[in-house]
């Protein structure tokens, strides 16, 4: 089944949300959209930023760019990700339903 953009990237932040809620954190959403993370983990004090990608498999692998993509009546745009402004990235793989947590 084919995912619209905006699909594909609600169902990552579900996934991230659920795992991230199985291993024991309470998730917090954003007010906006516009926020340079999906949401936030917190666990024992400490709050971390989460930006969640949506990535399928290619050639064996899960390749990420660090940038986000958004269109709007102008047309399609991108920007690269601060990375100052997140402190974990989450990959979900449709083709294994998990979601992945590169370290730095």
């Amino acid at each position: 089944m084919a995912h619209h953009t905006k699909d594909k990237g609600d169902l990552g932040v579900a996934k991230a949300h659920a795992d991230l809620v199985s291993q024991g954190y309470v998730v917090l959403f954003p007010a906006t959209e516009h926020a340079p993370f999906d949401l936030v983990a917190y666990r024992d004090g400490v709050f971390e930023r989460v930006q969640v990608k949506y990535r399928s498999v290619s050639s064996g692998r899960l390749q990420v760019a660090f940038r986000s993509f958004w269109a709007d009546r102008h047309g399609t745009h991108e920007r690269p990700v601060d990375k100052t402004q997140v402190n974990v990235l989450c990959i979900y793989c449709p083709e294994t339903d998990e979601c992945y947590y590169p370290g730095p």
